[in-house]
């Protein structure tokens, strides 16, 4: 420590150059009135000047004291609200991290839950007996199956509808028939007339001739009303076989509009599922890499916050060394007391002390004076 005294022997020189001075003039003068009052005053000069300068000194004695009294109550006074105040920022830094990290906590928590509810989603919709990928590929392949059986009744009724109109040949054919045995009985039937009229010509000889005449007449009569009434019963059969393909062609067209009809309501069906299954299945993906992502993001800002142990060992240490300065001032107040001189309290002290309690690089780039580095990582993790 570096003193300055401030009580020391040029308290008497004022004294001691009046007393010379007087004595000068006492040698010079020959002890003459002159010389005597002359050397009277300068040795009064002199005693009056170390009386101003003792009182000077005593003033200044005063004004140290008071001073160093009033930093070591600075000291005493303001260093604790210091201390206090941050403290109170440490605590309250350290209460609200802690709890923000409990929060990111139960996030993380959360999103882990979420990422292996998605897992299990993911898994039941790709499962390929029970998910629902399987349940739209059997869907879809019996749905096919039920469109191809109205696809085979259609095809059904169609070739059924061809061979009922085949049938339209053969009552033509019945048609003529009936058309011919009606011609022949016509012709039968002038053939036993102008057989009658032969035998009534041949008079008694003919009469055995016109009984024949007369059965084959009335066979004729009957063939020609049989043949009327296969005519009859031939157009009866037409009309109906008619109105039979008519009645089938229409429900062929009918449901074969319905099949064509089902089958693109169901293709539309099996699209728009399909789409919702593929939009499940991205949204299921995204969902779990999103909550991964996200929970990887919070894990990384949990350990960003980490900041806050060394910040409050960095505060920590601030306090202990602000700590240090009340007794520092009580010392020099002290030593100013014991001995009269000031004390200056060299520095290199306080911060060898302080180099001392560091645990991070960081502290000992900012103690040489250098300028830290943006998103330095300090050489200890606090877990």
């Amino acid at each position: 420590m570096t003193r300055f005294n401030l009580a020391g022997k040029h308290k008497v020189y004022p004294v001691a150059l009046g007393l010379t001075a007087a004595l000068a003039l006492l040698a010079v003068g020959h002890a003459s009135v002159l010389a005597v009052v002359l050397a009277l005053v300068m040795l009064a000069a002199g005693v009056s000047l170390a009386l101003q300068n003792r009182k000077r000194e005593a003033a200044l004695h005063r004004a140290v004291e008071q001073y160093l009294a009033s930093q070591v109550t600075l000291g005493a006074q303001v260093v604790p609200v210091w201390n206090g105040h941050i403290e109170a920022s440490r605590e309250q830094m350290e209460t609200a991290i802690n709890s923000l990290s409990e929060r990111f906590g139960d996030i993380v928590d959360k999103l882990d839950a979420a990422v292996h509810t998605a897992g299990i989603e993911t898994e039941i919709i790709d499962d390929e007996q029970r998910g629902l990928v399987a349940v739209f590929a059997r869907s879809e392949q019996e749905l096919g199956a039920i469109v191809a059986a109205q696809s085979h009744a259609v095809s059904s009724m169609q070739e059924m509808l061809e061979k009922v109109r085949g049938m339209e040949s053969f009552i033509a054919e019945l048609d003529a028939m009936a058309a011919e045995v009606a011609h022949i009985a016509h012709q039968s039937n002038m053939l036993s007339l102008n057989a009658a009229i032969e035998a009534a010509r041949a008079g008694e000889f003919g009469r055995g001739f016109t009984v024949v005449a007369k059965e084959f007449r009335t066979l004729s009569t009957r063939s020609g009303d049989t043949g009327r009434h296969i005519a009859q019963k031939v157009a009866v059969i037409s009309r109906t076989i008619a109105e039979t393909c008519h009645v089938v062609e229409d429900s062929v067209t009918q449901r074969g509009i319905r099949a064509q009809n089902t089958e693109a309501t169901i293709g539309r069906v099996l699209a728009d599922f399909k789409g919702i299954t593929d939009a499940l299945q991205r949204s299921s993906e995204l969902l779990r890499s999103e909550s991964v992502g996200i929970t990887s993001e919070i894990n990384q800002a949990l350990v960003q916050m980490q900041f806050q142990d060394r910040v409050s060992q960095i505060m920590s240490q601030v306090i202990k060394n602000i700590e240090r300065l009340p007794a520092i001032l009580k010392e020099q107040q002290q030593a100013y007391l014991d001995t009269g001189a000031l004390q200056a309290h060299n520095p290199k002290d306080l911060l060898d002390d302080m180099k001392k309690t560091y645990v991070m690089a960081d502290q000992h780039v900012i103690h040489e004076g250098g300028k830290l580095e943006q998103g330095s990582a300090t050489d200890i993790s606090f877990f």
